[in-house]
């Protein structure tokens, strides 16, 4: 029996297993799966079922504060698989930089190096499908014939990103048959964690409270516990978990919940236009894989970021602007376009005689037009291209996930996200895309003009990417994070958090593949730990 509804469980039932694992998302079921086969026996808690339920999603709304948000009911996902069910797919490891201490942004470096995941990375790649060689730039340029742009410098990188497929983007359906046929696994579904129960002195976890929607109240019992609930929700349950004293698992110095951080986006950040109107895209436009398409973006070299003390950007092709599509809002242009769907439907378009008007008003740019199509390139000649911006968050302890007064439907309290920025985010961004702007001009690739305001985010707010980060950060130091380096919070002997509440620093990456990566580094330990599991 490895898939359980908790909610046929008797009432009052105590579950007893080796290791408990909250949240069956990436993190969560990246754990799990290796301890397959092992001697152990692992208990994965899901607070939703298969498929999404209103009752139960109903427990991820909380209250925005600060910066403007999405609601955390919209941006968070309690089903099997987890936030994977609206995952974009895009996986790429950290920088290696990412990993070390950069004096020029507060509180940066992690406790581990980019070496410690190199063996980690690769199978966390497998896990989501990818080839081996996926992140082979080498043989991905000699197979796909993908050209990143030629530079008389290295001030600017080039780099590969993948999306995975659809057969293998949600975690649940592509991992239901793998659990069901574990035995030493068990999936409880439909019953929601309340709090951590533990010792006065906050030295050990003894167990895990939790209920189903019909209000049955169960046990979990376990030698090690694994907290994998996701950046907002690992926080909030330690803040739950308090000793008569009302101090916070893992809060001895009010760390618990800060330092929250997202991916800070400007999608309409600015403008490329190529010196040579047949530059080459092939490196940045997404490639059919096996595994799913491959994609090129650019930034600053690390020894540029270093020399000039810039954050971590990358910037991607958005809309490309052509000699075909650039008088495209043109009436004639419209008219004709609309004239054209309607006769691949068989008939003709409403107010026929008005769109041909309109063609024959603009007939110069409509002849144009059928010229270029037929002369060129459906993406060349190059006008301009749309560059959006993506970057890390630097650091900052008041931007937060604390407790609230409003209560879920258990009564307890809801969560409360902070996200606040600070003038560092603005003035790394601007920095950034004046060095960007001159090694483009520079390599003869093109100019830069940006809309990026002289004011920056006091102007605008960033696009958020529902990336929740940094709220249980990892450092040896526990008076500077609440893990250390093997994700085991501080003070603690056996509870332990899995996913990217526990990054100290975000870089310009999707997080998903570095979730997976710490989680199969924490798998490795905790094999350790329980004396050579296999």
């Amino acid at each position: 029996m490895t898939f359980i509804d908790a909610r046929n469980l008797p009432a009052g039932e105590v579950i007893e297993r080796d290791i408990c694992i909250i949240g069956a998302g990436p993190a969560g079921l990246a754990l799990a799966k290796e301890f397959a086969a092992a001697s152990v026996r692992v208990a994965v808690i899901e607070s939703g079922d298969r498929e999404a339920d209103g009752d139960t999603q109903a427990l991820a709304w909380g209250r925005v504060v600060g910066r403007p948000y999405p609601d955390l009911d919209v941006v968070r996902l309690r089903f099997f698989g987890g936030t994977s069910n609206h995952w974009g797919g895009n996986v790429k490891p950290l920088d290696p930089w990412d990993f070390t201490e950069r004096p020029w942004i507060a509180h940066s470096g992690w406790p581990i190096t980019a070496a410690d995941l190199t063996g980690p990375y690769k199978r966390a790649a497998a896990f989501c499908g990818l080839d081996q060689h996926a992140y082979d730039e080498t043989a991905l340029r000699l197979k796909r014939g993908l050209i990143p742009w030629a530079t008389k410098d290295d001030d600017i990188k080039s780099y590969i990103f993948h999306t995975v497929g659809e057969r293998r983007i949600r975690f649940g359906p592509s991992y239901y048959d793998f659990f069901k046929a574990a035995a030493n696994i068990d999936v409880f579904l439909n019953v929601n964690v309340q709090r951590l129960a533990h010792d006065e002195a906050q030295k050990s976890v003894s167990g895990v409270i939790a209920r189903t929607l019909t209000d049955k109240q169960l046990t979990f019992r376990a030698k090690r516990y694994v907290l994998a609930a996701g950046g907002i929700e690992n926080p909030r349950l330690l803040l739950l978990s308090r000793n008569r004293a009302g101090r916070a698992l893992g809060n001895a110095h009010d760390l618990v919940g800060r330092y929250f951080m997202e991916h800070i986006t400007n999608p309409e950040f600015g403008e490329l236009i190529p010196t040579d109107p047949n530059l080459n895209l092939s490196y940045y436009r997404a490639e059919k894989n096996d595994w799913g398409e491959t994609w090129g973006v650019f930034g600053m070299a690390e020894d540029m970021q270093r020399r000039h003390q810039l954050p971590n950007i990358r910037y991607q092709v958005a809309d490309i602007t052509n000699v075909f599509n650039q008088n495209e809002n043109t009436p004639g242009f419209q008219s004709l376009k609309t004239f054209s769907d309607s006769l691949k439907q068989g008939e003709l378009p409403a107010k026929a005689g008005d769109h041909f008007l309109n063609i024959l008003r603009d007939i110069d740019d409509v002849v144009a037009l059928a010229y270029y199509r037929l002369r060129y390139d459906p993406d060349y000649p190059l006008v301009k291209l749309k560059i959006v911006a993506i970057g890390e968050q630097a650091p900052n302890p008041e931007s937060r996930v604390y407790l609230g007064e409003d209560k879920d439907r258990f009564g307890q309290p809801v969560a409360v996200l902070d996200w606040r920025l600070t003038e560092a985010d603005s003035i790394g961004m601007q920095r950034s895309t004046a060095f960007l702007a001159r090694a483009l001009a520079r390599n003869g690739i093109g100019r830069l003009v940006d809309t990026f305001p002289e004011n920056g985010f006091a102007s605008i707010d960033p696009h958020p990417h529902y990336h929740h980060m940094g709220t249980t950060r990892m450092h040896n130091d526990a008076k500077l994070g609440v893990v250390d380096k093997n994700c085991r919070v501080h003070g603690m002997s056996n509870l332990y958090i899995a996913g990217s509440s526990v990054f100290p620093t975000v870089g310009n990456v999707n997080p998903t593949l570095t979730i997976i990566a710490l989680a199969l580094r924490l798998a490795d330990h905790l094999k350790a730990d329980l004396g050579g599991a296999a």
